[in-house]
């Protein structure tokens, strides 16, 4: 899922470790684990989110991914 706005996770707002982005983010869930990607391509894990969290707030799944870069391929990036 995309998320164009600031990210905040137990009370702390997230921002890419490489170039600093905090908005922007490209949110998927592969296997248990949520990863983020900002604008400028760069991936992280983020141990603070989960799958629940993603389910609540990706709204209905229309579409399962094996690999983090299927699901990046399936939201154009």
């Amino acid at each position: 899922m995309t998320h164009p706005h600031p990210l905040v996770v137990d009370g702390d707002m997230r921002a890419c470790g490489t170039c600093g982005s905090y908005r922007g983010w490209v949110v998927i869930s592969i296997r248990d684990e949520v990863w983020l990607r900002c604008p400028a391509g760069h991936e992280q894990h983020e141990p603070g989110l989960g799958t629940a969290w993603y389910d609540r707030h990706s709204g209905p799944v229309t579409q399962r991914h094996d690999t983090y870069d299927g699901g990046l391929r399936d939201l154009g990036h």
